[in-house]
């Protein structure tokens, strides 16, 4: 006989985690009392058996209350996002199944502990966040509150891995880890956005071309702006902490119903359909070698080397400098210098060296996460000629680049910047000088929250990573992608960001860990 699970809440969610269920060899009771939701789940159900087996819709049942029954394995609850709604379930289940069974909600926000403390034998309660839809979404976030048991934790999980999903354990805290980590995606963009660093769509196109499956606004408006909004609030609530406080913005936006697609605008107009997506695709005017421009790299590091290799098959005349102290070898009919620099230091004054050496007619890239223009264009006699652009962690990775639009910059040199980067099949947004850009100040900030989360002991490494690349569908863990770009390269795009916009936003002092080889430890650990 098949063991049983108890689940509470007939709506999308519940009856999502109850047809998972099912496929996982449980039988499965779903507590609906709304004849109407019932139906909505029936024919939910219905168009879901297609695709299964035709014993799989016959392991589940309905009932209209939550009845004594003995013999069940777990309760999982799935009810609105109240507390008090959520407690008298708990509860009803505390009373109604034998003292063995797990208790489990659904909570995405709310403390698992508060819950755990209004049963008798509060060992036995933790949440279970499954991510919409349940039948397709791969995560669940295994929570465990102070008073869960080891066996608990460890029946928990054994469940979530025969239903085919993947568990995370994370502590009850605020957020628990996606929610918590993914703040700053959402919450760097409105502040880039507020502060005019580009538009909506802009940034929304430099997010898919860093790996992200969706830009922020699209996923802001595909989720409602009020429940987007909602989440940072009662994260805030609860943590107090400054870098993840709602932004004004999107508290203006709910309040005159703007709400995404539900209501027909949010950031995006969808009365008359989807918005066409902007694109900012790389145009290669010529395949030919060009063999009129001289270009100069001048740097260390594996971003320099995919500059020197991207470049070479499509110039003719390329050189490569690792070593700042023979800089006078630069050639000078050197017409594009490209400098990467060592990703950690702000190069000013070695582009200012560079402005008296070449000639006015070369145009010089400057890596503007690590550089400061404005301070940097101070020092040169050609300042129209620097460009700022923005490549994170890896240009073979990056398919479109952030160049500073900069007062001081000239339209030709920003043409040429365009152009350039064209030639190397990467598409190109202009936007304007600001500390972190906005792929710094937004990818930065999430690796900075994760590393945060391993500290307080919310979850392991791997369980944050494997979160947010099952859960937020991101291209790659954030400690993993940290690692990538660099902890020192990390703490000065985001030291940059503090000294612009507060001290909330600084960078985490274990962001250092992730330029050694073991895998990121609590303090506890580290000392």
């Amino acid at each position: 006989m098949a063991e049983r699970i108890m689940v509470v809440g007939g709506g999308t969610m519940g009856v999502g985690i109850a047809l998972a269920a099912a496929r996982g060899g449980y039988d499965v009771e779903i507590v609906e009392p709304q004849d109407a939701a019932r139906r909505r789940g029936l024919e939910y159900l219905a168009r879901e058996a297609q695709r299964d087996e035709s014993s799989i819709a016959e392991r589940i049942t309905w009932t209209s209350s939550i009845a004594p029954r003995s013999g069940t394995t777990a309760a999982i609850e799935a009810v609105p996002e109240r507390f008090e709604i959520k407690r008298d379930v708990f509860m009803a289940l505390a009373n109604a199944l034998d003292g063995e069974a797990l208790l489990a909600t659904n909570t995405s926000s709310l403390s698992v502990a508060d819950l755990a403390d209004v049963v008798p034998e509060p060992q036995r309660v933790l949440g279970l966040h499954f991510f919409n839809p349940p039948t397709r979404m791969a995560l669940v976030e295994v929570v465990r509150a102070l008073q869960t048991s080891d066996d608990t934790l460890e029946r928990a999980v054994e469940l979530v891995e025969r239903i085919g999903k993947n568990a995370v354990v994370t502590a009850d805290t605020p957020g628990f880890i996606v929610n918590r980590v993914a703040r700053p995606y959402y919450l760097q963009a409105l502040r880039a956005l507020q502060r005019g660093v580009a538009s909506s769509q802009e940034l929304d196109a430099l997010a898919r071309g860093a790996g992200f499956r969706m830009g922020p606004f699209e996923l802001i408006d595909l989720i409602g702006l009020d429940v987007n909004l909602a989440t940072s609030e009662s994260i805030y609530a609860r943590t107090s902490a400054a870098r993840l406080a709602p932004a004004a913005l999107q508290r203006e936006m709910v309040a005159r119903g703007l709400l995404g697609r539900k209501s027909g605008e949010g950031f995006y107009n969808y009365r008359d359909g989807n918005p066409p997506r902007f694109d900012p695709a790389a145009t290669l005017a010529d395949s030919r070698q060009n063999d009129e421009e001289s270009v100069a790299v001048i740097g260390v590091g594996g971003v320099a080397d995919e500059f020197a290799q991207a470049i070479e098959p499509r110039y003719a005349r390329i050189s490569r400098i690792e070593n700042d102290e023979v800089l006078d070898d630069l050639s000078p009919d050197t017409t594009i210098l490209v400098d990467v620099g060592d990703g950690s230091s702000d190069r000013s004054e070695i582009i200012a060296q560079l402005d008296q050496r070449l000639g006015a007619e070369t145009v010089l890239f400057a890596d503007a996460y690590a550089t400061d223009l404005a301070v940097c264009v101070q020092q040169l006699r050609h300042p129209e000629r620097l460009v700022g652009y923005g490549v994170l962690a890896s240009l073979e990775g990056q398919r479109v680049v952030e160049i500073v639009d900069s007062d001081a910059a000239s339209d030709d040199s920003l043409e040429l910047a365009q152009e350039f980067f064209g030639s190397l099949d990467k598409g190109v947004v202009l936007v304007e000088d600001a500390a972190g850009l906005f792929l710094g100040r937004t990818v930065g900030s999430i690796v900075n929250e994760a590393m945060i989360a391993v500290q307080e002991r919310v979850a392991s490494p791997d369980d944050i990573d494997a979160a947010m690349r099952l859960g937020a569908n991101y291209p790659v863990g954030p400690i993993a992608w940290g690692r990538e770009i660099g902890g020192a390269r990390l703490t000065r795009i985001l030291r940059r960001l503090a000294d612009a916009e507060g001290e909330a936003f600084a960078p985490h002092r274990s962001l250092w860990v992730l330029d050694v080889e073991s895998a990121p430890e609590s303090d506890e650990a580290t000392q």
